[in-house]
Order: structure tokens, then sequence, then C-alpha cells
């Protein structure tokens, strides 16, 4: 039962505990029971409806949390042709760029190298930048002295 449904069902007790306070000594036992009976049903509708309202804002809450972590996790980036790179404190690129698929798709910063999974890195605008850097991340990587190769 949704939260709609619950509160047609609170609306629905109190109408019953109204015409239960106006009865008159009239009635027979068994209408009052039976206005007693259709009582106990509207506020047991009312107590499951209250129960599945509290475990979907309790869903909610936790992927709220969720995203809000993915979000502080991921790192800030600029866009360069069609590519997002990592940016320094002065706005700068410093990593390698990121995959759009990846990003799009999945919502994942995975850095990509060179020619990958069919990416043509040579169209980027910062295509001598980013031959340095993959370059020095290699070099780094294999411990290499610093020569230049080309």
């Amino acid at each position: 039962m949704d939260i709609v449904g619950g509160l047609a069902a609170v609306g629905q007790a109190l109408d019953i505990a109204k015409q239960l306070r106006e009865f008159e000594k009239s009635f027979a036992d068994a209408e009052f029971k039976l206005k007693i009976a259709e009582l106990y049903s509207a506020l047991s509708d009312t107590k499951m409806a209250l129960a599945d309202a509290r475990e979907a804002i309790q869903e909610t809450d936790s992927e709220i949390k969720r995203l809000k972590a993915v979000a502080d996790s991921k790192v800030t980036t600029v866009r360069i042709g069609q590519y997002n790179f990592g940016i320094n404190s002065d706005g700068k690129p410093s990593s390698l760029p990121f995959c759009p698929n990846c990003e799009q798709t999945q919502g994942l910063q995975i850095q990509i190298s060179r020619g990958t999974a069919g990416h043509n890195l040579s169209k980027t605008a910062n295509n001598r930048k980013w031959r340095d850097q993959d370059r020095f991340w290699q070099l780094g990587q294999t411990g290499e002295s610093h020569v230049r190769r080309e």
C-alpha cells in the first residue's frame, strides 16, 4: 500500500470513529460490533501503509547517500575535444583522459591510454601535451630514465 492509500485509510478510520461516537443506544449490538471491526480493518491498513512508507523513505535516503558518495569521489574535470581530463588546482589538465563511454553509460571515471578501445586520441585539441603526459606516465610506470623517444 502506498502513502496515498495509507492516508485514505486514516481518513476512513477517523470517519468510523466519529460514527461510533454518534451511536445511540438504540443501535443493535451487532451493528456496533460491525463498526468496530471496520475500524480495526482501517487501522491495520493504516499501519501497513505507514510501514511501507517508512521502508520507502529509508530506501530513498540510502540511495541519496550512495549517489552523494559517488559524486564526491569524482575528480573535477575539464573537457578538451571529446575527452574529459582531471584538473589540478590552477584549472589545467593534470591526468590522462577519462573514457567518455564509461563516464556517460556507467558514471565511472576510468583513465584510458592512447588508442585503446577504439579511442582516437590523436584528434584531441591538446595532442602534444597528451603525448608528453603519456610518455611521462609510461616512464614512471617502467622506471626508465627520461629519454625522449620519437
